[in-house]
């Protein structure tokens, strides 16, 4: 017997022949798209671009030095700049390259904003270069604004700097002893950091501070225990109500504090006995 092989016997339908009219409508589709991207690409889109997709508006915070506006240009945000060429990470290196800056953070803010944030680095040293720079409590020297200007802060006698550029890390023995020294001067504890105009750290094996009064105060080359410094601030302050002139406090010593006066000189011996 010879075996059926007709159509019936297959289990998928049969797909119904599409018709005229619904080809058509196909064509028509695709004919309409193809005008739609045609008339898309003929639109404005480089004007509407310049004119919206733009900066509207950049906030500066954490400057207290800087100006606001500079900071700004360092980081490459202009108010009207594009926005889709915003490079966020890229802006926020170009801000830590100024070396005042230690810390930025540049983000969008809103649809069309962008804020930028940075840490201002502090000056707690100057140093001779010429004229006075300064460094930063992790060593980092700065070179003075374009006025001159700099920080009523003590300066750092000892070491030569006029080699070393602006945003160098210094990290030598007499840099580190002159950070050591104001970190221990302006503790909460002691707090005389503000009666101290100059830290000299040329000689290894002591270290010299020069009060605002004139008195030097010589001290072991690093800052002591928290007990002797204790002392020496009241020392001063016993000095200062007493009405004595200081001409040196020795601190080098274990549990004592060696105080010497300043000894009149004869012309001020002489005139003090005529007045009277």
């Amino acid at each position: 017997m010879g075996l059926y092989q007709g159509r019936a016997l297959r289990s998928e339908p049969l797909r119904p022949r599409p018709s005229r009219g619904r080809r058509f409508t196909q064509i028509l589709k695709v004919l309409g798209v193809i005008i739609g991207l045609a008339g898309l690409a003929h639109l404005p889109w480089e004007s509407w671009r310049k004119r919206f997709a733009v900066i509207s508006k950049v906030s500066v915070a954490g400057a207290e030095y800087l100006d606001a506006n500079r900071v700004a240009k360092l980081a490459g945000v202009d108010r009207g700049g594009d926005l889709f060429a915003l490079d966020l990470a890229r802006a926020r290196q170009e801000l830590l390259l100024h070396a005042r800056i230690a810390e930025a953070e540049v983000k969008r803010r809103g649809l069309r904003g962008v804020s930028i944030h940075i840490t201002e680095r502090r000056p707690v040293l100057l140093v001779h270069h010429g004229v006075p720079w300064e460094l930063d409590s992790t060593g980092v020297l700065l070179a003075p604004f374009t006025n001159g200007a700099v920080a009523d802060v003590p300066l750092l006698t000892g070491p030569d700097f006029e080699t070393y550029p602006d945003g160098a890390l210094l990290r030598t023995s007499q840099v580190r002893r002159g950070l050591e020294w104001v970190r221990a001067l302006s503790s909460r504890e002691i707090q005389l950091g503000g009666r101290v105009s100059e830290i000299d750290v040329s000689d290894d094996r002591a270290t010299t501070l020069l009060l605002m009064s004139g008195t030097r105060v010589i001290s072991p080359a690093w800052p002591p225990d928290v007990r002797r410094l204790s002392a020496l601030r009241v020392t001063l302050v016993d000095l200062d109500q007493r009405g004595i002139a200081a001409q040196e406090v020795d601190l080098r010593f274990e549990d004592q504090v060696i105080v010497r006066p300043v000894v009149p000189s004869r012309t001020n011996v002489a005139t003090a006995a005529s007045t009277s």
